[in-house]
């Protein structure tokens, strides 16, 4: 589709005519890892298989990267449920950019805007519109609602402006850094089963774990909390999100440095964020009763 296209997105109680131009960079990016994960994944483990650093890698890549999206990203810069000196603030921001998830800038301004317009046109991932829009068909579109106010005081931090700054290179270390070790351990074959796993197909299920968070807790699951909007807690969601799929809870109190409250709630975001406030890394949590 062209850069005039329009597309009609169709509302669980009516179709709302919504004029979008196609995002063609964030679509082809969004398809070419989906294509390496999809294929190029099980087409390297057929001929070759998955060596334990690249299965190693993997799962480290993707706690430092969840992390990075859940701590950083989300409860740091959207919510400033906490603060930490900024070479603390600077890590989670890298291990965020890892995650191929647009900048923190970028991506806090796009979620404060949703908390603020829950369930409006002007939400960037409206649940309203259906599982696939809020999953991720959201980012194929140019936002035609983007507000620059809600990125104003993201702006004023000096990490934050750095990071947005150097996003691609931040990106483009993070997909080389699996490769590298793994030349190193094993040559251009482990290097290149490094980059597929713990590069691109980490980047996949993080992205797709992150995702779950716009849909599933917009769509399915119990509202104890309150119903204001469509926010919905699944515990089984915070599993692979590190616990961010206690999201009735979170839209509710959502400066809460927690977003499991209960002691047994799974989420070790909030176990990270507590244990650096013990050694002084972080401090001013903000939570409610």
């Amino acid at each position: 589709m062209g850069t005039n296209a329009m597309t009609t997105l169709t509302n669980t109680k009516s179709a709302v005519p919504i004029p979008r131009a196609t995002d063609h960079l964030t679509l082809s990016m969004f398809c070419a890892v989906t294509a390496g994960a999809i294929v190029g994944l099980p087409t390297y483990a057929y001929f070759y298989d998955y060596s334990w650093l690249a299965w190693t890698m993997f799962g480290l890549l993707y706690i430092i990267t969840g992390l990075g999206i859940t701590v950083g990203y989300h409860r740091l810069l959207a919510h400033r449920s906490f603060t930490c000196p900024d070479w603390v603030k600077g890590a989670f921001l890298i291990a965020g950019g890892w995650a191929l998830q647009n900048s923190g800038l970028k991506w806090a301004a796009d979620h404060i805007r949703h908390h603020a317009r829950c369930d409006q046109e002007e939400d960037p991932y409206n649940a309203q519109l259906g599982f696939w829009y809020s999953h991720c068909g959201w980012l194929f579109w140019k936002d035609p609602h983007k507000d620059n106010k809600y990125a104003t005081k993201l702006k004023q931090d000096p990490v934050v402006v750095w990071q947005n700054r150097y996003y691609i290179p931040i990106v483009l270390s993070g997909l080389a850094l699996p490769f590298v070790v793994g030349f190193v351990y094993g040559g251009w074959i482990e290097g290149l089963g490094c980059f597929l796993l713990a590069g691109v197909g980490r980047t996949f299920f993080v992205l797709n774990s992150t995702f779950c968070i716009n849909s599933i807790c917009h769509l399915w699951g119990a509202q104890p909390h309150g119903d204001s909007d469509s926010s919905r807690d699944s515990w089984w969601v915070s599993l692979i999100t590190f616990g961010e799929g206690y999201h009735n809870y979170h839209h509710m109190y959502q400066s809460d440095y927690r977003n499991g409250p209960k002691w047994y709630n799974f989420d070790p975001s909030k176990w990270l964020i507590y244990g650096l406030s013990r050694v002084g890394l972080a401090s001013s949590l903000r939570r409610f009763s």
